[in-house]
């Protein structure tokens, strides 16, 4: 039983056997794109490289695909940005989860364009994304959803549909950069005196929001001497400065500053 478990653990593909399996009949019965069943009317030369790129050509088509990623973005922001979420953000989790919603619904959003073209392909896809969630360390739930953007639009090139994988890629780098602007994590500082914490923790606060920070929400243990603020931030925070402004305060009001996630 031991030897069984290793060997499931060596070999990670075998995520992908079930989804295969049962997609072998349809694909092995099937015709690869680049074949044709008359040797007369079969791709030669140029033609095989123009494949994929004709559907450029037909001006509706190429808005269509566009449509279909900009309205799942904007009904996954819907859900994303909800209200009574946003009322309670106060941990760096609630605020990375929006995004990670958002990247989730262009990928979802791609997978189902390519299915569309290529129905053979949902079984692949599922076991594509069960290896990439479950067999690689990609770090955070954003990650992951990058990564698998990222896959699926890798076999839109393999498969030639093109028309897919370019406005995803444009729209899903305009997504990560739009909100990459705004990043968040924590400032815990740690082993103020038990008399002047609570002192301490308007001036750190204070120096904080001057930095162009937006404090949403803090904890305070008053046994172990510390104090955390999640903070939302610009992306282009000097980090350097703002420490230094902390290691400029009295010795009774400061501490040691960890940041997390900044």
């Amino acid at each position: 039983m031991f030897i069984s478990a290793v060997q499931r653990r060596a070999h990670p593909l075998r995520a992908l056997a079930l989804p295969l399996a049962l997609a072998w009949p349809t694909l092995a019965s099937a015709k690869p794109h680049f074949e044709s069943p008359d040797p007369a009317q079969r791709k030669q030369g140029l033609d095989v490289v123009l494949d994929g790129w004709s559907s450029f050509a037909d001006g509706w088509q190429l808005l269509d695909m566009v449509l279909v990623l900009l309205l799942a973005l904007v009904l996954g922001a819907v859900i994303a940005y909800h209200p009574s979420t946003r009322r309670r953000l106060s941990t760096f989790e609630l605020f990375e989860q929006p995004k990670t919603l958002l990247m989730y619904a262009v990928v979802a959003a791609v997978v189902a364009l390519i299915v569309e073209v290529q129905p053979n392909m949902a079984f692949v896809i599922f076991g594509i994304g069960g290896l990439l969630r479950f067999r690689t360390m990609v770090g955070d739930a954003k990650d992951t959803g990058r990564v698998i953007l990222v896959t699926v639009v890798g076999l839109c090139c393999g498969l030639k549909i093109f028309i897919v994988a370019l406005p995803a890629t444009i729209i899903g780098w305009v997504l990560i950069y739009v909100l990459e602007q705004q990043i968040a994590g924590i400032i815990r500082i740690s082993g103020v005196p038990e008399q002047t914490m609570h002192e301490s923790n308007k001036v750190h606060r204070a120096l904080i929001e001057q930095a162009g920070c937006k404090v949403l929400g803090e904890q305070t243990k008053f046994i172990k001497r510390e104090f955390a603020f999640v903070v939302q931030a610009p992306a282009t925070l000097d980090r350097a400065a703002l420490q230094a402004k902390f290691d400029a305060l009295e010795t009774g009001l400061r501490g040691v500053v960890d940041w997390e996630h900044l």
